[in-house]
């Protein structure tokens, strides 16, 4: 069998979020709920007297401090740090740095420098830690699953299985580790779930292919629509509806080499469900479009990272 062209809407998967894109108004107000479970509720104008340790110490002199790294990684998270330096309220501490989000950092670069206030640099301390360790986490393990997929011309998505509350700066990480960000939420792609067909009472067969088919064409304004299958029964039938992809859940590698053969690249296949670091590669050689994990968000290990006073 002649193998058929990569499918149109493959191109509409390949998205990845870029940081013009996040919406920092939200990114504000969460980072406003950072500075309360640091310094609690205050009115107090010099908020940083709440760092109850630093005050007794009576550490007011100004200094330097070096973010450095104790490991290799892919580096996110040093576009927060104007956000991190305003919401803290933080404006005299100077930073600057010669990596950008998506760069590779090696073992002991020094990734930044503060300088200005150590009382304030000591106040945002862990805020700004916590952030770029677990989103440098996410970046790092996402490229180590591209790097392992890539010689199959298998591409990776994210999930929706997130930390509530950052889901987009989550998606960000894997786009600055490689991979590619599926949908945001559930309004901007239509992802057809076991549920649905079950409370529709549209498993298979016709009663599957109309379902599907009427979804498709009663769209608008036109969405991507992508059928979540569980078994090889169901594969014709979603192939005839005119889905733009399929998402097969659950299926052992011999099965998606059936359905890749079966499909012949008349819509985006895309594989999930229980995927590992450790099994990836052999659900990657059956060539399916993508592979989607959400383990590389919500297992990944938070990179290992110093900050150090001078």
């Amino acid at each position: 069998m002649e193998l058929k062209k990569a499918p149109p809407s493959i191109e509409n998967f390949k998205q990845r979020i870029s940081w013009a894109q996040l919406d920092k108004e939200l990114i504000r107000k969460h980072l406003a709920l950072c500075v309360e479970e640091d310094l609690g509720k205050s009115n107090n104008s010099s908020i940083w007297k709440n760092d109850i340790t630093t005050t007794t110490c009576s550490i007011s002199n100004s200094g330097f401090a070096k973010l450095v790294s104790r490991e290799p990684l892919i580096l996110c998270g040093i576009q927060l740090i104007p956000y991190i330096l305003s919401c803290f309220g933080t404006s005299r501490i100077e930073f600057s740095s010669n990596f950008e989000d998506g760069d590779i950092v090696g073992d002991k670069d020094s990734i930044l420098s503060l300088e200005g206030p150590i009382n304030e640099i000591l106040l945002i301390e862990r805020c700004l830690l916590n952030f770029i360790q677990k989103l440098s986490g996410i970046a790092t393990a996402t490229n180590r699953y591209v790097k392992l997929i890539e010689e199959f011309g298998v591409s990776l998505l994210d999930t929706r299985k997130t930390t509530p509350g950052i889901r987009l700066l989550e998606k960000y990480a894997t786009a600055c580790g490689g991979g590619y960000n599926h949908r945001i939420g559930l309004y901007d792609r239509i992802l057809i779930k076991d549920n649905h067909l079950e409370s529709a009472s549209a498993n298979n067969g016709q009663k599957l292919k109309d379902f599907l088919k009427r979804i498709v064409y009663e769209t608008l304004p036109k969405k991507i629509v992508q059928v979540e299958l569980d078994s090889l029964s169901q594969l014709g039938p979603a192939l005839e509806s005119g889905v733009d992809a399929i998402l097969l859940d659950n299926f052992e590698p011999a099965e998606i080499k059936t359905a890749v053969e079966m499909n012949n690249n008349q819509v985006v296949l895309e594989v999930s469900g229980g995927i590992t670091e450790s099994t990836i590669e052999k659900f990657a050689e059956a060539k399916p479009h993508f592979i989607s994990s959400g383990a590389p968000i919500h297992s990944s290990r938070w990179v290992d990272l110093g900050l150090d006073l001078n």
